[in-house]
């Protein structure tokens, strides 16, 4: 991460083009200039100065009538990178992940925009360190505090009864199986339990997620998985025996192949890439 991890103000380095497509890294940013529309799946909003802009990895994403004078800054993420942010802020429900695709757009303030600005400004120095590991954790820290503001916002906004957009069926299928791969990860990882929870075919539930998250069942239960393991690993009370029983796998050799499978190094080493809490 610290050898990519940028603030940038060239539109070409979005991670998103004309064309509905999956993209593998997130943005955050703010319009600091002309207008264009970014559709999210099925929501389209024009965006214009002062507007902040944050989609996460993996959402089918275009942008089209970009101005001439349209610019940005901003910064992207991928999904190891996301699910690192998401590790160290505690229990975070999946009912936000779908506000927030579609409330992607947040109008600032001349003074909040100006915030925004000075906040890259500090990620952009603190990316300059050379300690790796140090100015890792700094960034994903800076980037926590930017997705906890976000999801204090949505607790506000469900607090005060505020309607969300309506759901599609698909998109409530999709929901309805994340919520319940959130309750049940740790004992069943397997997709034909959630396909009879919803009561429909494995086949059908399959597709639908593919669709509604450019991920397959498969990855959504990993990724829950992953971040569980991220998270107790970064408690220093729990060894990896310890960390194995909790997120329930059988003994610490099945933990240790699942999760550098999925995030290509072992527990041991991705502890020591990151701030323990003692």
């Amino acid at each position: 991460m610290h050898d990519s991890f940028h603030i940038y103000t060239d539109i070409s380095a979005l991670p998103v083009g004309e064309h509905d497509a999956y993209m593998e890294e997130g943005f955050g940013g703010i319009c600091t200039g002309g207008t264009a529309v970014i559709k999210v799946f099925s929501v389209s909003r024009r965006i214009s100065r002062n507007d902040l802009v944050t989609v996460l990895p993996l959402q089918q994403v275009s942008i089209r009538d970009v101005s001439d004078d349209f610019a940005m800054t901003f910064f992207k993420f991928d999904k190891d990178m996301f699910l690192d942010i998401m590790s160290g802020l505690g229990k975070i429900t999946p009912d936000f992940f779908f506000y927030m695709r579609k409330n992607f757009q947040l109008r600032l303030n001349r003074s909040e925009a100006a915030r925004f600005l000075g906040f890259c400004r500090v990620i952009d120095f603190r990316g300059r360190s050379d300690d790796s590991i140090f100015c890792r954790e700094t960034i994903l820290h800076l980037l926590r505090i930017y997705f906890w503001d976000f999801y204090v916002h949505f607790q506000k906004v469900m607090a005060a009864g505020e309607k969300p957009l309506a759901n599609s069926n698909k998109e409530n299928i999709a929901f309805k199986f994340v919520m319940l791969v959130s309750e049940h990860f740790k004992t069943h990882r397997e997709i034909p339990f959630y396909a009879d929870k919803l009561c429909i075919s494995t086949s059908y539930l399959t597709r639908v997620v593919q669709e509604m998250s450019g991920q397959s069942a498969r990855e959504v239960i990993a990724d829950h998985v992953v971040l569980e393991i991220k998270k107790l690993l970064r408690n220093a009370t729990f060894d990896i025996k310890d960390v194995a029983r909790k997120a329930g796998f059988a003994n610490q050799s099945s933990l240790s192949r699942f999760f550098r499978l999925h995030t290509k190094m072992s527990p041991s080493e991705y502890r020591r890439t990151v701030h323990i809490i003692r």
